[in-house]
């Protein structure tokens, strides 16, 4: 099963949901019998930034979800806000005893997490599992 929102607004459980107007940021929401949801963001996750990510987030968190895998293998651009977006989500899911990992960063993104010494939190990739 999966939903596709988009920054523009979205349909979840057939009701129409308005997001604030922000730059389109897209997630396909992929729900796996193993109980870890992957969520693929698509498009650039800069300033100003769109809540759509937390707030798919939020809600599978609010559905008892506590294993969540967010791709970032499309997403085009990044910058600080962005990584803010990441961090808030991050904490978001650790505050509720959630797990939240980042896989299939982009050259760009991964540079820009390293440079920001959060690329090991976020994925939970060690510089030695890198380098294996």
């Amino acid at each position: 099963m999966s939903r596709t929102l988009t920054g523009a607004g979205c349909r979840v459980n057939g009701a129409a949901r308005t997001a604030p107007p922000a730059q389109s940021v897209t997630l396909i929401l992929k729900l796996c019998p193993k109980r870890e949801h992957i969520v693929h963001a698509t498009g650039p996750l800069r300033t100003p930034v769109s809540r759509m990510l937390r707030q798919t987030v939020r809600g599978l968190l609010c559905q008892g979800e506590r294993q969540i895998v967010l791709d970032l293998s499309a997403i085009s651009k990044i910058d600080a806000a962005g990584v803010g977006e990441l961090v808030r989500t991050f904490n978001m899911t650790a505050a509720v005893n959630g797990a939240l990992r980042v896989v299939n960063a982009t050259a760009w993104v991964r540079e820009l997490l390293e440079r920001a010494q959060l690329f090991e939190r976020l994925s939970g990739e060690t510089v030695e599992q890198r380098l294996a």
